[in-house]
């Protein structure tokens, strides 16, 4: 109609003053940031031994939903952030308070297969069961923990929390923060009807939430850091950053070897990165842009996320220091081990992987030790984060070019026609899932198995 049309032609030159109608829309779409910014506490050691972190997590359903949550960890949504050193042992229990089975998956750890919270090859924890998981944690960076048993319905419902493994060698900031940004107008089922949606997922403008609240604000004090861990735990809504200040220290396997603006960074779900604050005397704001797995940039209302507000007038501080993995970059040798074409339709709810629905499908097996080039196509019409249990991978390139520096994920988004080479070494035996992390996608058939044999 004209109201939209007079949206689009404002989009497009910007230079229009939006009518009082077109303004109310706008304004229900942002974000006032009222009140401070809600965490998670940090879920309690009950070990004595320093080199041992021992955490209970009970999974229940709420008695009162709230935020369309249904679920939780020890009463919380997100649950608790569990907090270790490099080094130390993680051992977390599950216990089952839910009426249908769970697990726990490690989101970008590397543990050993019999940790890593799949039914693929093991069964799931029962209603009233338990089941202690127990890995030395050997990698630094942000991670999540969320179930891998009806992944779609429980994450959707509550079930996730951080992992935050931090580096003795590395400075500490005075604000560390942790923020898992997740969309309330995520229903489960409004992804897989196959008709009558706005680009085939649901509503075109989210509703976010950070750590389950709507977002707000810290205060911080001027010359001081804050380092915010930032997690995507949507089911399939994307995050384009935008704001002041963003500087972009960590993706999803730690410290980068240099530093970047986050201006623009698209986190896909699954995704997490760490921004760096360094605290002036100006407000530094933090924002997502719209964005649709059905192209990329799209029209709409940015969305505020967080506001630091600085006290005092003290200048802004020299960046962290911080150590970043010695890393490689090799050369895409132009050729694949194993290629993997994502296909299917946001319009029928059936997705594929070389042709095949999960469990359907050949696995491809290879053996322990032998040096991986993986390659994911993407033949659909939405974009796909593919992410890959058990490890992370290099990337080698995308549609043939290389990154600019030497670049190591666990979740990449594959963009609607790219063609990602991804580079692993096979050593860690298991049966690894490999899938897209917009759950849907996965529940309906987008996964597949990397099998390492010993």
């Amino acid at each position: 109609g004209a109201t939209m049309r007079r949206l689009l032609l404002c989009a497009l030159i910007g230079a229009c003053t939006p009518t009082p109608a077109q303004k109310l829309v706008l304004d229900e779409l942002t974000t006032s940031l009222a009140a401070p910014m809600t965490t998670p506490p940090t879920a309690a050691d009950l070990d004595p031994d320093p080199s041992v972190l021992r955490v209970v997590l009970r999974a229940q359903r709420l008695s009162e939903p709230h935020g369309g949550f249904r679920y939780a960890y020890n009463g919380l949504t997100p649950g608790p952030t569990i907090e270790a050193e490099l080094g130390q042992t993680l051992e977390v229990e599950l216990i089952n308070e839910l009426d249908a089975p769970t697990t726990l998956h490690w989101h970008g750890l590397h543990v050993p297969f019999a940790m890593d919270g799949v039914p693929w090859r093991g069964g799931a924890v029962a209603p009233g069961e338990r089941f202690t998981y127990r890995f030395v944690l050997e990698q630094t960076g942000t991670f999540w923990y969320h179930p891998h048993f009806d992944t779609e319905g429980q994450v959707d419902g509550g079930l996730y929390g951080a992992v935050v493994v931090r580096d003795p060698a590395n400075d500490r900031a005075a604000y560390d923060l942790v923020a898992l940004v997740d969309d309330q107008g995520e229903a489960r089922l409004s992804a897989r009807q196959p008709t009558g949606l706005a680009h085939g997922h649901g509503p075109r403008q989210r509703r976010w939430l950070v750590n389950g609240a709507a977002p707000g604000f810290v205060t911080a004090e001027s010359g001081e850091h804050v380092r915010l861990r930032l997690i995507n735990t949507s089911n399939h809504g994307y995050l384009r950053l935008s704001g002041t200040g963003l500087r972009l220290i960590a993706t999803d396997q730690g410290p980068l070897a240099a530093a970047r603006s986050g201006e623009g960074e698209v986190l896909a779900p699954g995704d997490r990165v760490e921004l760096e604050f360094l605290v002036g005397a100006e407000p530094l704001t933090l924002r997502t842009r719209p964005y649709s797995l059905n192209g990329g940039v799209a029209l709409g209302a940015d969305h505020d996320l967080l506001e630091i507000r600085p006290t005092g007038t003290a200048a802004a501080p020299a960046p962290l220091r911080l150590v970043a993995p010695e890393r490689v970059q090799h050369p895409d040798p132009g050729y694949a081990d194993v290629v993997w074409s994502f296909a299917g339709s946001d319009r029928t709810a059936r997705w594929f992987v070389n042709g095949s629905r999960f469990p359907q499908g050949a696995i491809d097996t290879f053996p322990l030790g032998a040096t991986l080039i993986l390659e994911v196509r993407n033949l659909s019409p939405t974009e796909h984060p593919y992410h890959l249990h058990g490890y992370a991978f290099e990337v080698l390139s995308r549609n043939g070019v290389a990154p600019a520096q030497p670049t190591y994920e666990d979740t990449i988004n594959v963009r609607i026609r790219e063609r990602v080479r991804l580079r692993i070494v096979a050593d860690n035996p298991g049966d690894w899932m490999s899938h897209c992390h917009i759950l849907p996608h996965a529940e309906d058939g987008m996964m597949t198995v990397l099998r390492v044999e010993r």
